[in-house]
């Protein structure tokens, strides 16, 4: 994997000074327009573990802020949650809370470098990822229209989540393509053991867990062992993963907001913000998002069935991997599932894209993926007098110079689309070339 890294880095040397000098003339941009709040969240999470260790998983971030040096700033309410999340304790897995406690010791001394030194790492991991989406999708990038589609959008995505947001993205995204690298090398322990930091920096990894449990039962013991050293040790020493829990099993207990326009409870129970005891109405629109995806699926699932013929005369195990590329279609549709889903959860089952076998399922894919992109707008949009009445008020609050944000978005945007042209048309330009090349090789000319 680093001999493939190491040559992918030197064949897009010129892309990738482009991507960082974007990159790094973004993160003071979007530093003085937006409050990244999981950023400075973590990096209050990571200068405490070096004075609580693993207890901080049992402090709200009120408790915490309050408990830290005034002088460190932490208590000024821009690092911790919004009030309605008051009792949710620090959520993410183990491995990202050592990230961010290893990148605060590096670059010791709370100030106003520190989170830019933060964005900073995120930055060059989201490079990374650069590169090994490139690996992954190989010549294809030359030639397939999707492929160069899912680049541009992963490009826009991960600026936004590295230097526009400061988020842990980034580094999941980063461990998964690793772990999907390394199972097409053969080294499936190692991608095993990979996966198994990725679930224990995020959680939404998991989903690709038993599709290389299917291909490999024996290897996935090295996926649980990664587990083991953390989880279980940590559990011990005071780690408590009791929000977490409250948030993957989408409990009201995590926030009685709902953010998620796609979630059909929605339609049955919208909240009437401010209320005690919390009250709610029903709304018929809220089931117009479901109604929309549910409608899209029918006339498109059929591409991800076997045939009958083709099905029957599988072994068992070939019907699973027969079924293998439906599994990866409808995981979008968990996403109607939860309470609690940001827009940019969206692009968290993008990298799912390479466990497609076939050109047209993963083309299916990212169409089902766009869709599901608007559906969300859209319902936002049908629901427009709950999301107006808080979410979407406090979503806005994170843009600290209201519409003149749109300026540095603006700017981030227009160098996000100078880049792109520019990769687009250079990989077109020799994709033209390597055309004449071939089309000389037919006739018999020789080429020097």
């Amino acid at each position: 994997m680093l001999s493939a890294i190491s040559f992918k880095i030197y064949e897009m040397r010129r892309y990738l000074v482009l991507s960082l000098v974007i990159s790094l003339v973004a993160i003071p941009i979007a530093n003085s327009f937006v409050i990244q709040r999981d950023r400075n969240r973590n990096e209050m999470y990571g200068e405490a573990f070096w004075i609580y260790g693993f207890r901080v998983y049992d402090m709200t971030d009120q408790q915490l802020a309050e408990s830290l040096p005034p002088e460190w700033g932490f208590n000024d309410g821009l690092h911790v949650l919004p009030s309605y999340l008051g009792n949710v304790k620090y959520e993410y897995p183990v491995f990202g809370l050592i990230f961010f406690a290893i990148a605060v010791w590096l670059f010791p001394g709370v100030n106003d470098l520190q989170p830019l030194w933060l964005n900073f790492l995120l930055v060059l991991t989201f490079n990374l990822n650069l590169v090994l989406i490139a690996i992954l999708l190989g010549n294809k990038i030359y030639y397939s229209q999707w492929a160069r589609l899912f680049f541009g959008g992963y490009f826009v995505y991960g600026l936004m989540m590295s230097a526009g947001g400061g988020k842990l993205e980034p580094i999941v995204d980063c461990l998964l393509l690793m772990s999907l690298v390394l199972w097409r090398e053969g080294q499936k322990g190692k991608s095993m053991f990979t996966l198994g930091l990725a679930v224990q920096t995020k959680i939404y990894p998991v989903v690709v867990f038993p599709l290389l449990f299917i291909e490999a039962p024996a290897v996935s013991v090295w996926f649980f062992v990664s587990m083991l050293l953390t989880i279980i040790p940590l559990t011990s020493l005071g780690a408590n993963f009791d929000s977490l829990v409250m948030h993957f099993l989408n409990t009201s207990q995590y926030s009685s907001y709902i953010v998620n326009p796609l979630y059909p409870g929605l339609g049955l129970a919208t909240p009437i913000l401010g209320t005690d005891p919390l009250q709610t109405y029903m709304w018929p629109p809220g089931f117009i998002p479901i109604v929309m995806y549910i409608a899209f699926m029918l006339y498109t699932i059929p591409l991800y069935l076997p045939s009958k013929k083709e099905f029957l005369d599988a072994s068992w195990k070939g019907r699973v991997m027969l079924l293998k590329p439906l599994y990866i279609y409808l995981l979008p549709g968990v996403l109607f599932a939860y309470r609690w889903v940001m827009p940019w959860y969206l692009f968290w089952l993008g990298i799912l894209i390479f466990l497609f076998d076939r050109d047209e399922h993963a083309i299916g894919y990212l169409k089902e993926l766009t869709i599901v992109g608007l559906v969300y707008s859209f319902g936002v949009a049908c629901n427009w007098p709950y999301f107006i009445s808080g979410p979407l008020v406090d979503f806005m609050a994170h843009f600290k110079s209201g519409w003149c944000t749109l300026i540095g978005l603006l700017v981030m945007i227009a160098f996000t689309g100078v880049s792109y042209l520019i990769w687009k048309k250079e990989i077109e330009r020799r994709e033209r070339k390597a055309k004449l090349l071939r089309e000389a090789e037919a006739r018999g000319e020789l080429i020097i």
